[in-house]
């Protein structure tokens, strides 16, 4: 399923999507779905949602992240610079705009609505995200538990998302390692 792409076409797909990425990374898998998957052929469905998780389990930005490994996936690291630099070529050019104009009108009431209306956009875009994710990643009793436990430790104790990935990984290591060790038997 996977096709060759020029270093070109990567960074114009991920320029494109840069362009119209707000809410960061959350906000990514749709467009990453309908651009990189079901247009391009470039990965699957599969490997995008592995790239996605890996990203959140490295320092920086997810969707840098998620377009260095999609592009380093497709052409090496020739195709991961291609691939992030055109990630963040708008959102650089837009802080370049934006910082030397918002200060003089983000009292206008034309532009705080502009932002409010972008703001319900991007919540479409993450219960989208979820929506995909919970397909994928909850699909049995024990991912229900780890689930459930991370909503809770968030929401009521506010644990760091930082741990809440750190000890959902190792609950799942250590659960496979138990079915590994069971049906060895």
């Amino acid at each position: 399923m996977k096709k060759k792409v020029s270093l070109l076409k990567l960074f114009w797909i991920f320029f494109k999507i840069g362009l119209v990425l707000f809410g960061g990374g959350y906000a990514i898998l749709p467009f990453l779905q309908a651009e990189i998957v079901e247009k391009e052929k470039i990965c699957t469905q599969e490997q995008m949602i592995d790239y996605y998780a890996l990203a959140q389990c490295v320092p920086g930005i997810v969707a840098g992240s998620v377009s260095m490994f999609i592009g380093y996936s497709a052409r090496s690291i020739l195709g991961a610079l291609a691939s992030i630099f055109g990630m963040c070529l708008p959102a650089f050019a837009a802080m370049i705009i934006f910082a030397t104009m918002l200060g003089n009108i983000s009292h206008y009431p034309l532009v705080q609505s502009i932002f409010n209306e972008i703001g319900i956009a991007v919540c479409v875009l993450i219960f989208l995200t979820i929506l995909e994710l919970w397909k994928k990643s909850v699909n049995d009793w024990f991912t229900s538990i780890i689930f459930i436990v991370s909503i809770a430790a968030a929401v009521f104790f506010r644990v760091s998302p930082f741990w809440i990935i750190i000890l959902s990984g190792i609950c799942g290591l250590i659960v496979k390692l138990l079915r590994g060790a069971k049906h060895a038997d």
